[in-house]
Order: C-alpha cells, then sequence, then structure tokens
C-alpha cells in the first residue's frame, strides 16, 4: 500500500555532503540500458576479429534492436607505457571505437581506420554516434592474460578495488567532431534516453577487452583457459574523472535536476509505502541490505577518504540489518512501532551519515520497477532560458529571497570564500582550479559562482524601484543579464542548483564528481586526491552472450570478488 510520496527537501539533497554519498542505483544509465536491452529482445554478434598476438588489430560487433542495426569498431594497438596517458591530452591510445548506424563493410572500415583512431584530430562519417577511446592497464591485462595462457583463472586480490583490464578516459557525441545530433532521434528510439548510447557503446567496450585479452592469452598458448566462472562477468572497465565534472554540473542545472529526480521520485515512491511484516518486500530489501554488507565488507583495500569506508558502512549496515529483522517480527523498530517502515529505515540511516543513507537508498529503490519508464522520460530535458522582461525587480528579488536563500549563508567579504576560481587550461584542454591572486587565468575565469553571483544581484535590487521593470534594470545592469536568466528559470527547479559555493576554500569537488558517476551507475569509488578519483563501470554486469542465453539478469548492483582462482577453473 503506498500513500502520498514526497520528495526530500531540495537543501538536504543538493548539499553536497548528501551528494557525496550517492550510489548506483536500480535507475543508474547503464543498468537502465541493459535492462532495456534484455527487455526487447536485442541480439548483439561479434562479426569480425582480427588481432596479432599483441592485440593489434581491429573488430566489429553488431546490434539489431527494435529494427535498427548498429555497428560498434574497434580499433587496438599496443602503446608502449611511456606512450600511455589517461589525459584529455593524449595524442593516442590503446583502442579507439565507434558506434555507427548501419553495418560497416571492407571500405567503410578502411574509412573508420583512418580517422577514428585521431578521435579529436579526426572526423566522423555521416551515421557516426559515439568515438570513444581506452588504454589497457598494462599490469591488470598482462596478468589476466598470463594466467590465462597458463590455464588459470585470475585471482581477486591482485585486482583488489579495481577489477578491470582497460580504462575508458573519454567519450564524444552530439556533434563533435561531426557525430549525429541526438535531436534526430524520436521519441520512443532506443537511443532517444540521454546516455544511452554511451552506455551501449561502453558495454561494447567492455566486452572488446574480454574478447582482446582472451586473444592474447590465446596467441601465447592455443591451449589457453577463458575467463569463466564468476570471473565471466567480474570484470568490469576502469574511469578515472577529474574536475571538468564540477563545471558541468554549474552550467547544466537542468540536467542535474532530472538526475536528482532520477533518484529522488523512486525513493519517495517507496519511503511513502505501508508496509506489513509478512509482505515479500521485506524479505527482498532483507536479502539485499545482506548482499550490501557482504560487498562492502570486502573493500577494506579500497582508499575511500574522505568517503565512509566499505567495512565502516557495512557495519553500521548490519545495525540496521538486526533492527529491520525485529521490526519483522515485532512491529517494532528501535523499539517504536511503525508500518512505515522504509521511511524509518531510511531515516535511521541518514542519522549514521551520508554513505550509509545513500546504500539504503539504493536498495530500498531497487524497489520502485514500476517508475522505471516514467524516470527515464524525465531526462529529454529543456536547457533554454528566457528571461521575463516585464516581470517587476519586486518580483525577481521575492524569487530570489524564496529559493535562493541558502545563498546568504556564505560570507563573500572574507578571503576564504572567494579563494578559487575556476579555468580551463590552454595546456591540459581541460577545466582547472587556481587559487585566485596567486595562480593566472582570472580573466577567463568560468561563471560558476552561482552563490556570489546571486548575493551581487540581490544586493544590486535592494537599491531599486520595486516597481521597475526586469528589462529595464537589465539595462542599466547588463552584467547581471545572465544571473537573471537563472534565477527566473533555474530557480523553479526542484534540484537545480548545488547548494555550496565553488570558490570557498572548503569546497571538496568529490562530492559533486560522485554524485554523477553514481547517476552513470559508477562503483568502487576511490579518490587520488580533493579533486579527481577512480571508479568501475559494469564491474558483475551480464555480457552480450548472456542476451541470447537468458541468463542476462538484474541482480548484479553487488557482485563479490571471485573466491579462491581453483574454485572457478
Amino acid at each position: 500500500m503506498t500513500t502520498e510520496s514526497v520528495l526530500r527537501p531540495s537543501n538536504t539533497v543538493m548539499d553536497p555532503v548528501d551528494m557525496g554519498g550517492a550510489r548506483a542505483s536500480r535507475h543508474s544509465f547503464i543498468r537502465s540500458m541493459i535492462r532495456r536491452a534484455v527487455r526487447a529482445g536485442w541480439k548483439i554478434e561479434r562479426t569480425y576479429f582480427d588481432v596479432d598476438a599483441q592485440g593489434r588489430g581491429d573488430a566489429i560487433y553488431e546490434v539489431r534492436a527494435e529494427s535498427h542495426l548498429w555497428s560498434f569498431v574497434a580499433f587496438s594497438q599496443r602503446l608502449s607505457e611511456s606512450e600511455r596517458t589517461d589525459r584529455v591530452i593524449a595524442k593516442a591510445w590503446d583502442i579507439t571505437a565507434a558506434l555507427v548506424e548501419g553495418s560497416v563493410d571492407a571500405d567503410r572500415l578502411a574509412r573508420m581506420r583512418a580517422q577514428v583512431p585521431l578521435q579529436e584530430a579526426g572526423r566522423a562519417e555521416q551515421g557516426s554516434l559515439i568515438w570513444t577511446r581506452a588504454n589497457r592497464s598494462e599490469r591488470f591485462f598482462e596478468y589476466v592474460a598470463d594466467r590465462l595462457a597458463d590455464g588459470e583463472q585470475p585471482e581477486s586480490e591482485k585486482f583488489g578495488g579495481s577489477p578491470y583490464i582497460i580504462r575508458s578516459t573519454a567519450f564524444y557525441s552530439n556533434g563533435k567532431c561531426g557525430l549525429a545530433d541526438y535531436e534526430g532521434f524520436e521519441d520512443g528510439h532506443p537511443l532517444a534516453v540521454p546516455y544511452r548510447a554511451h552506455m551501449v557503446t561502453a558495454w561494447l567496450m567492455r566486452e572488446f577487452s574480454y574478447d582482446l585479452v582472451e586473444a592474447c592469452a590465446a596467441a601465447r598458448n592455443p591451449r589457453a583457459a577463458r575467463l569463466s566462472g564468476p570471473w565471466r562477468r567480474y570484470l568490469g572497465m576502469g574511469n578515472a574523472t577529474g574536475l571538468g565534472m564540477v563545471p558541468y554540473a554549474i552550467n547544466h542545472p537542468e540536467v542535474i535536476n532530472s538526475w536528482a529526480l532520477l533518484r529522488e521520485i523512486p525513493l519517495a515512491s517507496v519511503i511513502a509505502r505501508t508496509v506489513a511484516p509478512t509482505e515479500a518486500t521485506v524479505q527482498r530489501v532483507m536479502d539485499l541490505l545482506r548482499e550490501s554488507i557482504d560487498y562492502l565488507a570486502e573493500q577494506a583495500d579500497i582508499q575511500s577518504a574522505p568517503f565512509a569506508a566499505g567495512p565502516e558502512l557495512a557495519v553500521q549496515l548490519e545495525e540496521l540489518l538486526g533492527e529491520l529483522r525485529s521490526w519483522a517480527t515485532t512491529g517494532r523498530f528501535t523499539g517504536k512501532e511503525t508500518s512505515h517502515i522504509w521511511k524509518e529505515l531510511h531515516d535511521a540511516a541518514a542519522l549514521r551519515g551520508p554513505g550509509c543513507r545513500g546504500m539504503v537508498a539504493s536498495v530500498l529503490t531497487e524497489l520502485s520497477d514500476d517508475l522505471d519508464e516514467k524516470v527515464e522520460a524525465l531526462l529529454r530535458c529543456d536547457e533554454s532560458r528566457r528571461i521575463a522582461p516585464g516581470d517587476t525587480c519586486a518580483r525577481l528579488a521575492r524569487g530570489i529571497d524564496d529559493e535562493y536563500s541558502w545563498t546568504g549563508a556564505f560570507d563573500f567579504s572574507t578571503p576564504t570564500a572567494q579563494q578559487h576560481f575556476w579555468f580551463s587550461s590552454v595546456d591540459n584542454e581541460e577545466p582547472r582550479r587556481a587559487r585566485l591572486g596567486a595562480d593566472p587565468g582570472e580573466n577567463v575565469q568560468h561563471p560558476v559562482d552561482i552563490a556570489r553571483a546571486v548575493a551581487k544581484l540581490r544586493a544590486d535590487l535592494a537599491g531599486t524601484d520595486e516597481a521597475m521593470s526586469v528589462g529595464e534594470f537589465l539595462l542599466s545592469h547588463p552584467w547581471h543579464r545572465a544571473t537573471v536568466a537563472r534565477v527566473q528559470n533555474v530557480g523553479k527547479l526542484t534540484y537545480g542548483e548545488v547548494r555550496d559555493n565553488l570558490l570557498d576554500a572548503e569546497f571538496l569537488p568529490l562530492n559533486l564528481q560522485r554524485f554523477q558517476l553514481a547517476v552513470y551507475g559508477m562503483e568502487n569509488y576511490t579518490p587520488q586526491s580533493t579533486d579527481w578519483l577512480r571508479v568501475t563501470l559494469m564491474a558483475g554486469a551480464p555480457r552480450i552472450a548472456d542476451l541470447a542465453s537468458g541468463d542476462a539478469d538484474d541482480s548484479w548492483m553487488f557482485t563479490r570478488r571471485p573466491r579462491e582462482a581453483a574454485d572457478h577453473v
């Protein structure tokens, strides 16, 4: 039974500390893509594979999806360790690939081979959807190839919290390098959902990594083993993300709002339900909590700080599981009688910290399968912002007071509140954060100072005739134009604004990065500094062969590490 659901308040959801506890969920992009492939009966086949003993060569995979045909084409080489870098400024990669419409014959393959490996320096031909690239993890790739060549499966302790053999470094789309514009996809098209084409490409890149390492092993020993048992699906694809994701979250508030709603609407629906202890969902949540505890308890070797460590979260979740079991027999949760058990469970998790709350939210959201299509529809959003010049300054000021009151928490008269600025580095070709007054680049800084800009606008409005129109105000204050457009449009969104000051000395980029990565479906969050972290995508996810065999399940969120190699040979 359900009652009216209530979304969590924006000041909570968009608090970076809460965002830093986010985890992959049922509605993360990679899981929703694989569910679509399974439900719609996609057929994926490797139609061409020609690589040498070093893994140099080409491969083609064809995807037949709901009357559409796409081809994933991979070009592989082996770089020396000195040539290999995951930075944006790289000029060569171990693997470059493309997702294109239609089939690929020898002539098209040759044309693509001349352009795709160039990436940003190349030019996509018509019908190209995604360009991407990846590098081998030399240590992990060679280790797996050697183990298979010896007829053995890998050993999980060699990987720790990094179960992958290649790392993706970029996905290009939507007009870049001549790639197709997604606005041309009609409603209902299997790739019309934002980021779906990227997830298809990532899934096939991961598939290629399996085929590639097995081919390299077979070249060393014709009797080499293949990845089997849990190892068939355990390896995902690595990724490292940096500061570029932070300006994206600020510059695309409509997108971030839709991503937050993607998570919050299902959660609100579940925690609003009244539940009897005998309902099947109670045992399901218990089972999922048990899986999450076992999954997190294995992560002692993941350097998680400043996030809560996996074993620490496992202890907290064990406590909550015990309370839930008690409720199932007594009707009392933490000593309180309740039929709103999911709300009580979620609230109790929130008291233990954002990491615990985030995991419990992911567990509870597994019960929201009835909302899959509804939340997917939210992802196609309008990012246009039109100024309403006829509004009065009084109305604009009220909008700030109502929707942007959180900006009043920052004192911009203090040096620490404006210690940093953000800019795009010409040398590194990506966003950077610099120290005001000490580093160059202030004259080309990014306008990510939303809190400061709104505070300045409100101060200028305080000395303005309330009856004056916004249009007239902007004639004398044109520098406020972008901020006015933002307040009038973004202020109406439930979760459009991150409640923080990106210029502050204490601002932690990792929180916003983790939120976005969780929406994609990433896990194994491993910060390398305050500015970037490593993650893994698709560890435990179905393989393309599982589509045909019917084994492509949706229950791989908490995939455990394989046990001793001898158990899986």
